[in-house]
């Protein structure tokens, strides 16, 4: 299984109301994003609020085993409460494949000699 790092950038909108559970909506946002990710990525979240909106935009790296961004769309998708979609109004996506500096499965050896 190869090994992959991804580049997300997220932003949800919602209306300004109070939530139920007494949250911000970073902290939904937040709490959404451990549970599709509990291992192996990292983020950053940004809110803010204009004209009757609340914003936040997510910012998610990490690794994971998705070959394309097709796959993580596609695991997105299968575990993404039904409100990420709601509220999900746009989003970037990159997931870059890395390969080994040497492969003892394919004998492929990426590592350069010389100085540096």
């Amino acid at each position: 299984m190869k090994k992959s790092e991804f580049f997300m950038d997220l932003c949800f909108i919602r209306e300004a109301t109070a939530d139920a559970t007494g949250q911000s909506f970073e902290q939904t946002i937040d709490d959404q994003l451990k549970s599709l990710f509990p291992k192996h990525a990292k983020w950053s979240l940004e809110q803010k609020q204009a004209e009757g909106l609340e914003y936040v935009v997510a910012e998610v790296t990490g690794t994971g085993a998705w070959e394309k961004e097709e796959d993580m769309l596609a695991y997105l998708e299968e575990r993404a409460a039904h409100h990420f979609w709601d509220w999900l109004q746009g989003y970037r996506l990159e997931v870059e494949v890395k390969e080994h500096a040497e492969c003892s499965h394919c004998g492929q050896n990426k590592v350069k000699a010389g100085g540096l």
